[in-house]
């Protein structure tokens, strides 16, 4: 009889109703055709409990312990059984009955269904008797065989990137570990130990795995790079006792860190995520843990397939190697790609040119045409978190280009005379600018110069003009606080909607409880460049997402003419203000804003240092959190960045793996 998978749906009633037949017993059959015998039968093999029958050749425990020995390399696998047809057979006392089979395979939508034979014998008594025989399992089984079943894992989706660049996709990996059946007794935990020694991990809980493993174990210690294989010292790792390097590959970006609070990982599933997921994984199954793995899993993962073959066992039931004959044979599906907007040679610049930076930072860089986001980077003083897109932050001085719309509103231009004092009181809390401020542009100066030189008092002097819910309007129409799924868990800002006295004054100029990360200003100047809001995207296979479309935290929209002059105060920071370093790129047209932003209690307080800024289609946010004035540490990180967006422009994309140059240089200060 030819063995067949058939879809779950069609395999659904048989066990229930084994089950029940179960429980009558069978130590005394009734005199039938052998119908009740049958029944019986297949309601014990899909318990998997044999012993309390009784056998015409075996006793019951015997059956049991055979069945067990067929079935122990199905991985676990569950069938459910049920009773077919009785035939005659031609001998009086004797009948064949069919035994229908739907085994269950974990992970794939079709069960594997096949008949077999089940002889029944009539004794003395007139009942009949069942046979036990392994084909009674499986009819082509011969004694000495059994059933194996093997998962087929499939190849995982790649990770691209813009234009198509692959990011994640399998790369080699060295599994370092320790081969236990190498050690001598007692060796195994000082063997871990100096392993854990020169891999830099943790040495206690890396021996109690080793200790507890079985004797013939591989106790993996750690999957490396090969570069970061290469890069261990050989001479110590010789020395190790019982060292073991298996050659594998798995699912990586280009570079160790690229990207990854965007990109996530890929690891083998634990027992927890195993019962969670309630027999769509099994053993050995790679999951996606975080980011873009881990969000669009089902879609990269694949589909599973298997392998049920026939095998010739053991005396104690292991199989014998090359022996097997394929029952049956599920293939496995590829998983599917996931595209993203990231841009891999700008984010490698971009990584590149944070690598130095101590505290906190990160760039992020957006498409004001499109809202692709090409660049979501993090320093290492992030130690993993993602400052570029989870980072909530107080804005400083780049907050005033909301101020600044918000002035628009009220019939201002860039070219609008305002005043800028020395000082200024706002209940009873005084604000003032920095001690290097320029005193040629105190007094009476314009909107676009008071952004050059980020006069603090010319926006704290707006607080009885201009309310907090129309501030809080104004950048909501660049952004703040923008609702939309980005694919991967992100912070658009929040501002509060009411705030008074000196909170509100200090709103004006980016302080308080106003909140954004790196992805908030981004987008903001990519939305000021671009003349309306920008919806930022990260993923760009189609349907993956949400396609509602996002919803801005206000009703008063941006328009071209308010954008306009944003862009001329913008402008006139990199002419006439403390962003001029950005004039030496092609086409000399950049547009941007410094900010710094005070926060803790110290005195003088520490600072965070902002720069946001558009040139050719990219905006672009840098922040450090502990950095100088916003012309000093961010300025020359943002011109660099943009230079190296230029030479990519000008030529192929270099490889994702490409180291970035960097150049650093110095501006001068903005106001905090």
């Amino acid at each position: 009889m030819t063995s067949r998978p058939v879809t779950r749906a069609a395999a659904t009633a048989a066990l229930t109703l084994s089950a029940g037949l179960l429980t009558t017993g069978c130590s005394a059959l009734s005199p039938d055709d052998g119908r009740r015998t049958a029944e019986q039968v297949a309601a014990a093999l899909s318990a998997g409990s044999l012993g309390e029958l009784g056998f015409a050749n075996v006793h019951g425990s015997a059956a049991q312990a055979e069945f067990e020995r067929v079935t122990r390399n199905l991985s676990g696998l569950t069938a459910s059984v049920e009773a077919g047809p009785v035939a005659v057979t031609g001998e009086e006392d004797r009948r064949a009955a069919s035994l229908s089979w739907s085994w269950h395979l974990p992970g794939v939508d079709h069960d594997w269904q096949y008949e077999s034979r089940l002889e029944l014998v009539r004794d003395e008594e007139g009942r009949w008797l069942p046979q036990w025989a392994p084909d009674v399992v499986e009819p082509s089984l011969a004694p000495g065989q059994g059933l194996q079943r093997l998962a087929l894992f499939p190849d995982r989706g790649d990770v691209l990137g813009a234009d198509g660049r692959t990011i994640v996709t399998e790369r080699p990996i060295r599994r370092v570990g320790i081969d236990k059946s190498e050690l001598d007794e007692g060796q195994a935990s000082a063997a871990a130990r100096r392993l854990a020694a020169v891999l830099e991990i943790d040495a206690d809980a890396y021996a109690e795995a080793v200790e507890q493993a079985g004797p013939e174990a591989f106790v993996e210690a750690l999957p490396l790079r090969e570069a970061d294989f290469r890069a261990l010292d050989a001479q110590r790792m010789d020395a190790v006792p019982g060292l073991r390097v298996v050659q594998d590959e798995l699912p990586l970006a280009p570079s160790r860190g690229f990207a990854a609070d965007v990109l996530g990982s890929v690891a083998e599933a634990t027992a927890e995520d195993l019962e969670e997921a309630g027999g769509e994984l099994e053993p050995g199954s790679m999951i996606g843990r975080g980011g873009v793995q881990e969000a669009f899993d089902d879609r990269l993962r694949g589909e599973p397939g298997t392998i049920v073959q026939k095998v010739q066992l053991q005396e104690d039931g292991g199989v014998e190697p090359v022996s097997g004959t394929p029952l049956v044979q599920i293939e496995p599906v590829a998983g599917e790609p996931v595209e993203l907007t990231l841009d891999p040679g700008l984010q490698e610049a971009a990584s590149g040119l944070l690598a130095d930076v101590e505290s906190p930072s990160a760039i992020v860089a957006i498409r004001p045409s499109t809202g692709d986001v090409v660049v979501a980077a993090n320093g290492p003083g992030s130690e993993g978190y993602s400052t570029a897109l989870l980072g909530q932050y107080a804005p400083g001085s780049t907050f005033k280009l909301a101020t600044a719309l918000a002035m628009v509103r009220e019939g201002d231009t860039a070219g609008t005379v305002v005043q800028c004092p020395p000082s200024l009181t706002v209940d009873g809390a005084r604000f003032s600018n920095v001690e290097s401020y320029d005193p040629a542009f105190l007094g009476s100066i314009t909107l676009s110069e008071a952004m050059a030189h980020s006069c603090n008092t010319s926006f704290v002097a707006q607080h009885d003009r201009i309310s907090q819910q129309e501030l809080a309007d104004a950048a909501a129409a660049l952004g703040v606080g923008l609702e939309t799924d980005l694919g991967v868990p992100a912070f658009f800002g929040s501002i509060p909607a009411e705030e008074t006295g000196a909170e509100h004054a200090a709103a004006l100029f980016g302080q308080g409880r106003t909140l954004v990360s790196p992805l908030t200003m981004a987008n903001l100047a990519a939305s000021a460049a671009a003349g309306q809001l920008v919806t930022p995207r990260l993923v760009a296979t189609e349907g993956l997402l949400d396609e509602d479309p996002a919803r801005p935290a206000t009703d008063r929209t941006l328009t071209a003419q308010e954008a306009e002059q944003l862009r001329t105060t913008m402008r006139a920071v990199v002419t006439d203000g403390y962003l001029d370093s950005l004039q030496e790129l092609d086409p000399d047209t950049a547009i941007g804003k410094t900010g710094t932003a005070e926060y803790g209690t110290e005195d003088p307080p520490r600072t965070h240092s902002w720069v946001v800024a558009e040139h050719e289609d990219l905006a672009v946010a840098v922040f450090v959190e502990d950095g100088d004035l916003g012309a000093i540490t961010g300025a020359p990180i943002a011109l660099d960045f943009l230079r190296a967006a230029d030479r990519a422009a000008d030529r192929p994309a270099a490889p994702p793996s490409a180291e970035p140059g960097s150049e650093p240089g110095t501006d001068p200060e903005e106001t905090p």
